[in-house]
């Protein structure tokens, strides 16, 4: 009966860690000043040919899709001199499958949340004695594949970057809709490849760092025994 209990704590922490990647993953998303930073780092508004305003009017545009805030992605600006509608009809229809994916990431993150928490107060319930002995086995391995998982694909972006990227989309997205053409795509010059691969890192660095905060607060390793 221990053992199935621990197995159940293990899936509740697996579950809720699995939550807790998806909010990362949704704050390092929408986080606008990310977006400034990548942007000034890149010089992203003078090489596309749009002013800095523009640039986050159009990401604002983007991000507030995403999140339902909005019911289009069309928006007009000065590109190179030119007043044009910043995203063109392919741009816009590779955008209707991110959204789709965005909520559906959010709707899994959710229910993984509820679930984790259920079982672990559940097993919190059910368990009279050395509750903490049975969290922190919990923990330790639930945790433990989620950053086996964390680390495996960390691992895979860092040695290939642009096959990472591709089989992410070959996985997530049933056309190919999202290979744009980077001479006519104001969207993919917006955000190319460095800049996704800075916002894997800040995900993987926010995460590996809220599950070290846990660890701490948990097993409390500067304290005397």
């Amino acid at each position: 009966m221990n053992n199935i209990k621990k197995i159940v704590c293990a899936i509740a922490f697996f579950l809720l860690s699995l939550a807790s990647i998806l909010t990362i993953v949704d704050l390092c998303c929408f986080g606008r000043g990310f977006y400034e930073q990548e942007y000034a780092k890149d010089n992203t508004a003078m090489r596309i040919g749009m002013s800095d305003e523009d640039l986050m009017k159009s990401t604002n545009a983007l991000l507030d899709y995403l999140q339902d805030e909005r019911q289009d992605i069309v928006v007009d600006a000065e590109v190179n001199g030119d007043m044009r509608e910043v995203f063109d009809e392919r741009e816009t229809a590779h955008m209707v499958d991110v959204k789709d994916l965005y909520q559906g990431a959010i709707l899994v993150r959710n229910i993984t949340a509820i679930a984790g928490s259920l079982l672990l107060c559940a097993m919190l319930i059910l368990t009279k004695e050395d509750r903490l002995s049975f969290v922190k086995d919990g923990f330790v391995y639930g945790i433990g594949l989620t950053i086996t998982l964390i680390a495996a694909i960390a691992i895979y972006a860092m040695v290939d970057f642009t096959a990472f990227w591709i089989n992410f989309h070959e996985l997530f997205f049933d056309n190919d809709l999202w290979l744009l053409n980077p001479n006519t795509s104001i969207m993919i010059n917006m955000f190319p490849e460095v800049f996704f691969s800075d916002l894997v890192i800040r995900i993987i660095l926010f995460t590996a760092g809220l599950h070290l905060i846990v660890w701490l607060l948990l097993f409390r390793p500067w304290r005397k025994a």
